[in-house]
């Protein structure tokens, strides 16, 4: 313990700088602040541990800046400020921080860990602020400078970039209950409908679209023409516009739009609802510019308004949260690189594609004055809603075009060049009831991130329909139950050799004795790198036991696995999980990713205190029939950890979906057994 910490009482009740912690600090090393569980715990180095620093700023374990104190004598010339930088720099980078305030209380430098340059302003001068923590206050320009710098700079930028994200989820809230009053139509639909809209004032708003197809002289028809009018308008030419900028793509007939409530889908204007249109329109107006959009947007619109329209037992659709996505795109970001091929085969609205390339945009895809030339290969199949209502990859393109919008921004001559690289991007599945699972695709991606459904009941379906064909019953040779296991087979099939795969999983997957086939099966074909175990009500809609498995593919089935398994048990993933899914301060999941990625680069040597981590012999896969991690823990573990109560009491909601879970099991192997009796 560190009696500058002690002493203090920081070890306990640290000082606030805004929302981080800060531990104005001088005698206390990186070993004491690790070992008191201030910063990650992990192996910095002996030379880095018995560093010191001056001040850190802290949250949840990350460091934020790194303050180095200095008496004027020693900071009066460049020279001495640049000395002061450079006895930082080894600290800052191996602790992961972004920032280095050196000051001698009378002038301040502010410094770009990863580029070693000072920080500049949005007019390039240089930031010189002066740091005094005992004047900064929640809402200091202090603290909000800091905010501006973390969100600014990277490798390859110093200035603070001048952008205000809207996140407009309180107005598509109020647009979506106007048009679901109006129409009473689903959620889904409801839903659609608004973004069709939003694209429409965004594209404006870009200057993609202009005058007379643009948002604003669509309000200035208002003046002279009635509302039925309007609406039509906007059906015959606005709609024709957008169609004529991003074609769409002939093999599923997709675009960014196609069809809504307020234009049938024979894009006839619904006059009998353009009284609603105007009034939606008019709060579109009213809100402002959308130009800059928080990337979260899109994810947050699902959450908000699919979690409790889409059936349990529609493909097993349940949207991945936000946090999971980027947890997992942290764990495989060594793998999004140019020239690599990544696949989602059941993409929903596309984040697990698009995540992982939005702060690389410019890196990973070449414009020229005729072409978009991408560097990096993503490929995201889905099946869509239900048989009538298949919008989920029109919502996919949608998202991507937000994700590509500064581009877009930068070269609206290229829309028809963006267009056929959202198309090539998603495609949907609907020549068959098996969706993806019906093309039989071998040795294709380096790099799979998936939520693929998981549902046992009606899977059968899916496999008499692969009885059918000749190529997909030797495709599909292991005949795990439900449709996860069919996903699982494909995707460990699609992968290249050495190709990676970070896949959602159920419960099911890693105990069903009918499963063991399947386990088998992703033993001899892979590596299996971790299993990060994530507690109940995870997702929207079901309080079913998931868990986040990574696996490498073999070169050859033959080679044995000799590297052990990384293991986790998350009991929070940084959010509640309920409706609500408010932020909270425990994030298990951050911190699961944060070991995974040490673990990665010294398999064999690696060492935790994690209580939540445990490393595995891979010999532990073989000597049981079951892969539930959470069994490596005891009772008392768990309790200890917070993933058990004490009373070990569970809510009648998660005993009914138990029971239920329990029943589409026994009706799926009701279905194999006479499956398989048809057969003899």
């Amino acid at each position: 313990m560190s009696e500058e910490l002690l002493q203090r009482g920081l070890n306990k009740k640290p000082e606030k700088i805004g929302q981080w912690d800060f531990y104005n600090i001088g005698s206390t090393t990186i070993r004491a602040l690790k070992e008191n569980i201030i910063i990650r715990n992990i192996d910095y180095g002996k030379v880095i541990e018995h560093k010191k620093v001056d001040g850190i700023i802290v949250r949840q374990k990350e460091v934020i800046a790194i303050i180095e104190n200095k008496t004027p004598k020693e900071f009066n010339t460049k020279v001495k400020q640049n000395k002061a930088i450079k006895q930082e720099l080894a600290v800052a980078k191996k602790l992961g921080c972004p920032i280095i305030i050196a000051t001698d209380t009378l002038q301040t430098i502010w410094v770009n860990v990863r580029t070693g340059q000072r920080i500049l302003n949005e007019d390039k001068s240089e930031v010189t602020d002066n740091w005094n923590p005992t004047e900064v206050t929640t809402d200091s320009n202090l603290v909000k400078l800091i905010e501006k710098i973390i969100t600014s700079i990277d490798e390859n930028n110093n200035q603070i970039i001048p952008l205000k994200f809207v996140n407009p989820t309180d107005l598509a809230k109020q647009i979506w209950q106007d048009i679901w009053i109006a129409s009473g139509s689903t959620a889904e639909n409801c839903l659609y409908t608004f973004v069709e809209l939003f694209i429409f004032k965004y594209l404006s708003d870009l200057k993609v679209l202009k005058y007379p197809e643009n948002f604003d002289y669509l309000m200035d028809l208002y003046n002279k023409r009635d509302e039925d009018f309007v609406l039509q308008y906007y059906a015959d030419t606005i709609r024709n516009k957008i169609k004529d900028l991003f074609p769409h793509n002939p093999k599923d007939n997709t675009t960014i739009i196609n069809g809504t409530i307020f234009v049938s889908k024979d894009q006839k204007s619904a006059t009998v609802h353009s009284t609603v249109f105007k009034k939606v329109l008019i709060k579109f107006n009213n809100y402002g510019k959308l130009e800059n959009i928080n990337h979260d947007f899109k994810s947050q619109l699902f959450e908000s308004f699919l979690k409790e329209s889409i059936s349990k037992k529609n493909w097993g659709q349940f949207f991945t949260p936000l946090k999971v996505i980027k947890s997992i795109k942290k764990m495989a970001s060594n793998e999004i690189k140019e020239g690599a091929v990544i696949c989602d085969p059941a993409c929903g609205v596309g984040k697990f594609l698009l995540e992982p390339v939005k702060s690389k945009l410019s890196d990973l895809y070449q414009i020229t004055d005729t072409k978009v030339i991408p560097k990096i290969t993503i490929r995201g199949f889905d099946k869509g809603f239900d048989k009538d209502e298949q919008k989920t990859i029109i919502l996919a393109k949608a998202n991507m075009l937000i994700y590509f919008s500064d581009l877009i921004k930068e070269n609206p001559h290229l829309t028809k060049e963006f267009s056929k690289l959202f198309n090539e991007t998603f495609n949907l599945k609907t020549n068959s009831i098996l969706g993806t699972l019906s093309e039989p695709v071998k040795n294709e991606y380096d790099l799979i991130l998936t939520n693929p459904p998981y549902v046992t009941s009606g899977s059968s379906n899916l496999k008499e329909e692969i009885s059918k064909d000749k190529e997909l019953e030797n495709y599909y040779k292991i005949n795990g139950m439900g449709v996860e296991g069919l996903f699982m087979e494909w995707i460990i099939r699609a992968l290249k050799p050495n190709g990676k795969a970070f896949v959602v999983v159920p419960d099911g997957l890693f105990n069903r004795k009918n499963d063991a086939r399947l386990r088998e099966f992703i033993k001899n074909e892979c590596f299996i790198d971790a299993i990060i175990s994530l507690p109940l009500n995870t997702f929207f809609s079901t309080s079913k036991k998931t868990y986040i498995l990574a696996i490498t593919k073999k070169q050859r089935p033959e080679q044995a696995q000799i590297e052990p398994v990384f293991t986790y048990l998350v009991s929070e993933i940084g959010e509640s999980r309920d409706n609500y899914r408010f932020d909270i301060d425990q994030d298990d999941l951050s911190e699961a990713v944060n070991q995974f990625n040490q673990f990665k680069g010294a398999k064999a040597s690696y060492q935790t205190d994690d209580d939540r981590c445990k490393v595995l012999n891979i010999d532990w896969f073989y000597d049981l029939d079951s892969w539930v991690v959470d069994n490596c823990w005891s009772k008392e573990e768990k309790i200890n950890l917070g993933v058990l109560k004490q009373d070990e009491i569970i809510s009648i909601d998660e005993f009914a979906f138990l029971i239920n879970d329990v029943s589409d099991s026994l009706l799926s192997i009701k279905n194999e057994i006479e499956s398989f009796k048809k057969k003899i």
